[in-house]
Protein backbone atom coordinates (compact mmCIF):
# COMPACT_ATOMS: atom_id res chain seq x y z
CA UNK A 1 0.00 0.00 0.00
CA UNK A 2 2.65 2.81 0.96
CA UNK A 3 4.42 1.90 -2.48
CA UNK A 4 1.46 2.18 -4.45
CA UNK A 5 0.65 5.54 -2.43
CA UNK A 6 4.56 7.00 -3.89
CA UNK A 7 3.79 5.83 -6.39
CA UNK A 8 0.79 7.65 -7.11
CA UNK A 9 2.32 10.73 -5.95
CA UNK A 10 5.35 10.43 -7.77
CA UNK A 11 3.12 10.01 -11.30
CA UNK A 12 1.09 13.08 -10.38
CA UNK A 13 4.42 15.12 -9.92
CA UNK A 14 6.25 14.22 -12.85
CA UNK A 15 2.84 14.24 -15.25
CA UNK A 16 1.43 17.31 -13.40
CA UNK A 17 4.49 19.94 -14.35
CA UNK A 18 4.26 21.99 -17.15
CA UNK A 19 5.66 25.44 -16.94
CA UNK A 20 3.53 28.68 -18.59
CA UNK A 21 6.02 28.52 -21.77
CA UNK A 22 5.05 24.69 -22.67
CA UNK A 23 1.18 25.72 -23.35
CA UNK A 24 0.18 26.70 -26.10
CA UNK A 25 -1.51 29.21 -27.64
CA UNK A 26 -4.93 27.65 -27.62
CA UNK A 27 -4.54 26.94 -23.97
CA UNK A 28 -3.03 30.65 -23.24
CA UNK A 29 -6.18 32.10 -24.79
CA UNK A 30 -8.72 29.66 -22.83
CA UNK A 31 -6.30 31.15 -19.28
CA UNK A 32 -6.93 34.71 -20.61
CA UNK A 33 -10.41 34.42 -21.49
CA UNK A 34 -11.36 32.50 -17.87
CA UNK A 35 -9.91 35.54 -16.07
CA UNK A 36 -11.58 38.00 -17.97
CA UNK A 37 -14.74 36.23 -16.73
CA UNK A 38 -13.99 35.54 -13.11
CA UNK A 39 -12.57 39.10 -13.30
CA UNK A 40 -16.21 40.51 -14.30
CA UNK A 41 -17.82 37.44 -11.49
CA UNK A 42 -15.63 39.05 -8.63
CA UNK A 43 -16.71 42.91 -10.01
CA UNK A 44 -20.25 42.34 -10.21
CA UNK A 45 -20.09 40.68 -6.48
CA UNK A 46 -18.34 43.29 -5.13
CA UNK A 47 -20.67 45.61 -7.09
CA UNK A 48 -17.81 47.42 -9.15
CA UNK A 49 -18.97 48.70 -12.19
CA UNK A 50 -15.82 50.02 -13.84
CA UNK A 51 -14.06 46.80 -13.42
CA UNK A 52 -17.52 45.15 -14.47
CA UNK A 53 -17.39 46.90 -17.83
CA UNK A 54 -13.44 47.07 -18.13
CA UNK A 55 -13.41 44.59 -21.20
CA UNK A 56 -16.95 46.22 -23.01
CA UNK A 57 -16.61 47.75 -26.43
CA UNK A 58 -16.99 50.98 -26.07
CA UNK A 59 -20.06 50.83 -27.86
CA UNK A 60 -21.50 48.01 -25.96
CA UNK A 61 -20.58 50.84 -22.28
CA UNK A 62 -23.43 53.26 -24.08
CA UNK A 63 -25.36 50.55 -23.82
CA UNK A 64 -25.04 48.86 -20.60
CA UNK A 65 -24.30 51.78 -18.00
CA UNK A 66 -24.76 52.22 -14.37
CA UNK A 67 -28.62 52.43 -14.37
CA UNK A 68 -28.58 48.83 -16.46
CA UNK A 69 -26.00 47.26 -13.83
CA UNK A 70 -28.14 48.60 -10.56
CA UNK A 71 -31.30 47.15 -11.96
CA UNK A 72 -29.19 43.65 -12.96
CA UNK A 73 -27.62 44.12 -9.76
CA UNK A 74 -31.27 44.16 -7.72
CA UNK A 75 -32.84 41.38 -10.03
CA UNK A 76 -30.26 39.15 -9.35
CA UNK A 77 -30.13 39.68 -5.76
CA UNK A 78 -33.70 39.52 -5.22
CA UNK A 79 -34.10 36.50 -7.59
CA UNK A 80 -31.03 34.27 -6.64
CA UNK A 81 -28.81 36.49 -3.48
CA UNK A 82 -25.30 36.95 -3.01
CA UNK A 83 -22.65 35.28 -4.80
CA UNK A 84 -20.40 33.08 -2.85
CA UNK A 85 -18.46 31.21 -5.01
CA UNK A 86 -19.03 30.03 -8.88
CA UNK A 87 -16.78 27.25 -11.42
CA UNK A 88 -15.56 27.28 -14.63
CA UNK A 89 -17.92 24.70 -16.68
CA UNK A 90 -16.89 25.06 -20.16
CA UNK A 91 -15.98 27.01 -23.74
CA UNK A 92 -17.89 27.01 -26.64
CA UNK A 93 -16.77 27.90 -29.35
CA UNK A 94 -18.33 30.20 -31.76
CA UNK A 95 -15.75 31.21 -34.55
CA UNK A 96 -13.94 33.90 -34.87
CA UNK A 97 -15.67 34.42 -31.00
CA UNK A 98 -16.02 31.76 -27.82
CA UNK A 99 -19.05 31.59 -24.99
CA UNK A 100 -17.84 31.00 -21.64
CA UNK A 101 -19.94 29.41 -18.96
CA UNK A 102 -19.79 29.27 -15.04
CA UNK A 103 -22.01 28.15 -12.49
CA UNK A 104 -22.41 30.28 -10.09
CA UNK A 105 -23.33 29.79 -6.39
CA UNK A 106 -25.54 32.12 -4.75
CA UNK A 107 -27.05 32.53 -1.34
CA UNK A 108 -30.35 33.51 0.15
CA UNK A 109 -32.75 33.05 3.39
CA UNK A 110 -36.05 31.76 3.62
CA UNK A 111 -38.57 33.62 5.28
CA UNK A 112 -37.57 31.33 8.73
CA UNK A 113 -33.93 32.65 7.90
CA UNK A 114 -32.20 29.63 7.19
CA UNK A 115 -29.95 29.79 4.49
CA UNK A 116 -31.10 28.82 0.67
CA UNK A 117 -28.56 27.95 -2.25
CA UNK A 118 -28.98 28.90 -5.64
CA UNK A 119 -27.21 28.28 -9.19
CA UNK A 120 -27.29 30.16 -12.11
CA UNK A 121 -25.39 30.22 -15.64
CA UNK A 122 -23.13 33.49 -16.59
CA UNK A 123 -22.20 33.40 -19.65
CA UNK A 124 -19.48 36.07 -21.69
CA UNK A 125 -19.10 35.89 -25.67
CA UNK A 126 -15.25 36.84 -25.75
CA UNK A 127 -13.88 37.97 -29.36
CA UNK A 128 -10.61 39.69 -30.46
CA UNK A 129 -10.74 43.81 -31.57
CA UNK A 130 -7.79 45.24 -32.44
CA UNK A 131 -5.44 42.86 -30.64
CA UNK A 132 -7.52 42.52 -27.54
CA UNK A 133 -9.85 40.48 -26.21
CA UNK A 134 -13.55 42.27 -25.96
CA UNK A 135 -16.69 40.76 -24.27
CA UNK A 136 -19.48 41.23 -26.66
CA UNK A 137 -22.29 39.56 -24.75
CA UNK A 138 -22.34 38.77 -21.45
CA UNK A 139 -25.18 37.96 -18.10
CA UNK A 140 -26.89 35.22 -15.96
CA UNK A 141 -29.30 32.54 -17.04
Amino acid sequence: MKKMLTLLMLSLIFCGCRSVEELSEAEKTLIREQQIGESMLEAFRKKDIERYLQYIPAGGRQLYGKKEFDKEQQEVASKLGEIVSYRFLTRLEMEPAHQLVWAVRFKSYSIKGEPVFKEALFAIVVGEVDESKKVFLFGFK
